[in-house]
């Protein structure tokens, strides 16, 4: 960040409001310059020593989503404000979601806007001291960076500290969204090779040539479109760690070949006859059972076994369950930072929900509630009512079919309104989002049916 003048990149392809924005920038002491398109933005940020970048959303070719998809691949730390004049909730959730710091909504009063310049270049400035002095303190409370205090995580955490510094492979097992790939890093950062690259394969999200090239790279004109010579990624994390996520998806011939640069040490660059040597510790993991994999014939056991010097099995979040409320805290303060939102935590009520409730998508669903919740949430205090808001249980029980008592389609919408209000206390909100109605009309429906609920 500059010293002086904030700069800003502001992005619009409404000219006059760009014209407004560099007028009232220069009045208050902001460096602000203005460009019609992503595009032209994305061509001059590199070179820029910009600040912040301030960018609309609905634009003609690239759009504001794509812009700040380009900007977090060049500087991940960037603030990046989103406008919107489509007073859309859900265009606001998916840009922070994509990694916008904040939003507004145009037209934009300026003065407001300023506000928000101000906390979030105030909010950098702090994240930046935070930063330093966690690297100074380390962190009290968890450990490799995953928080957890039941005796299954402490036998996870104990197995890491004895294999980290041990050159050999292995493998990692668990459900999806566990955290196989925290372990994998964990086992990186805390070893001799924490200093040499870190490097991540998804082996479920490529074909087998696209990964064959990915992996051992290829030279010049090796097959139509290789216009030049690309090291691959097994050559790039050399002296350092490969983790292969989904290893169970990769096909016969390349654990062949996989199996082969484990024993050599060597690999050829696709179109080459040359044997490179590299140094790779490989971390392998999947979600999918191992032992019904090597069943299926999915994995061959003579490159499983070499994979497999140790393995390590990651818990599913219902075997640690009283790890809950930490994770929950530890969430809650991750993304009251990131979005600027004044949080205190949930109620009881939603945290003993949070805790009882099936989590199949373990830890990554859990994160994702709350930072859902933190970013819609209109209270200090969150309130939660299960899984997407409400308990499928609550959701069978407000509809009771019987062929002795039928009902109208408006008597009908009458019992299921209500019921939904009583799932939310009252919070007409967030009922009218389960509705899949606006507020307005949900209100309109009420009157009508004069159900009297309390709004809170």
């Amino acid at each position: 960040m500059s010293d002086n003048k904030i700069k800003i990149m502001f992005v619009d392809d409404d000219v006059v409001t760009g014209r407004v924005m560099k007028r009232n920038c220069d009045n208050a002491n902001y460096s602000c310059s203005v460009y019609k398109s992503a595009q032209d933005c994305l061509a001059a940020f590199a070179k820029s020593d910009a600040d912040i970048v301030i960018t609309d959303l609905r634009m003609p070719g690239m759009n504001g989503f794509e812009l700040l998809s380009e900007l977090r691949n060049i500087d991940e730390d960037i603030p990046v404000l989103v406008m919107t004049g489509y007073s859309s909730v859900e265009n606001a959730v998916e840009a922070m979601k994509r990694g916008a710091t904040d939003f507004i909504k145009k037209p934009f009063d300026f003065t407001e806007l300023k506000l928000m310049l101000d906390r979030t270049m105030k909010n950098v400035r702090l994240k930046t001291e935070n930063k330093l002095l966690k690297r100074r303190l380390g962190k009290k409370n968890n450990r490799f960076g995953m928080v957890g205090d039941t005796p299954v995580m402490h036998s996870l955490f104990n197995t890491i500290e004895k294999v980290a510094n041990v050159n050999c492979n292995v493998v990692i097992g668990g459900e999806s969204g566990t955290g196989k790939e925290l372990v994998a890093r964990a086992l990186h950062d805390s070893g001799s090779r924490k200093d040499a690259p870190f490097v991540t394969v998804d082996c479920g999200a490529l074909n087998e040539n696209m990964l064959e090239s990915e992996l051992f790279g290829h030279e010049k004109n090796a097959f139509s479109g290789a216009d030049q010579r690309q090291q691959g990624l097994l050559e790039q994390a050399s002296g350092g760690t490969l983790f292969l996520d989904e290893i169970c998806n990769i096909s016969d011939a390349m654990q062949i070949k996989l199996m082969r640069t484990i024993e050599s040490n060597k690999i050829k660059r696709l179109g080459s006859s040359e044997e490179v040597d590299i140094d790779v510790r490989i971390i392998a993991a999947s979600n999918r059972n191992f032992e019904q994999a090597l069943e299926d014939g999915e994995l061959r056991h003579d490159f499983y076994h070499r994979l497999n010097v140790v393995n390590i099995y990651v818990p599913r979040l219902d075997e640690r369950r009283d790890d809950i409320p930490a994770l929950v805290e530890q969430f809650i303060r991750e993304f009251t930072e990131q979005y600027e939102r004044d949080i205190k935590g949930f109620d009881a009520a939603s945290l003993k929900l949070i805790c009882d409730a099936s989590w199949k998508g373990n830890v990554r669903e859990l994160r994702n509630i709350i930072e859902r919740e933190v970013i819609l949430s209109e209270d200090k205090t969150l309130r939660w009512g299960g899984n997407n808001e409400l308990e499928s249980d609550d959701l069978d029980g407000a509809l009771n079919f019987s062929d002795d008592h039928l009902m109208s389609l408006e008597q009908l919408e009458h019992e299921y309104i209500s019921h939904v209000l009583r799932c939310f206390k009252g919070k007409k909100t967030k009922a009218a989002q389960t509705l899949g109605i606006d507020k307005t009309t949900l209100w309109r429906k009420l009157r009508r049916y004069d159900v009297r609920e309390s709004e809170s």
